[in-house]
């Protein structure tokens, strides 16, 4: 009885899986500011470079407090 279950319900919603299709995908957007231009205007797709920047400036913060004084008063 659970098995059939199981079946009933994998069979329902298989379906739902293999309807998408690629023409489904989300629509071109085009930006009014771009359009025509001869010459693509557009920066490529960016890089991780600010993420890194990033982690370095956090990691930084972050050790800098490992050399804090650790004597040191409220009143500093």
């Amino acid at each position: 009885m659970m098995a059939a279950a199981l079946l009933l319900v994998i069979c329902a919603s298989a379906p739902k899986a293999f309807a998408s299709s690629s023409s489904d995908d989300e629509p071109d957007i085009y930006d009014a500011r771009l359009l025509g231009y001869d010459k693509t205007v557009q920066l490529d797709s960016g890089s991780t470079a600010l993420s890194w920047v990033l982690l370095i400036v956090l990691g930084v913060v972050t050790l800098g407090v490992l050399f804090k004084d650790a004597k040191r008063t409220h009143l500093d």
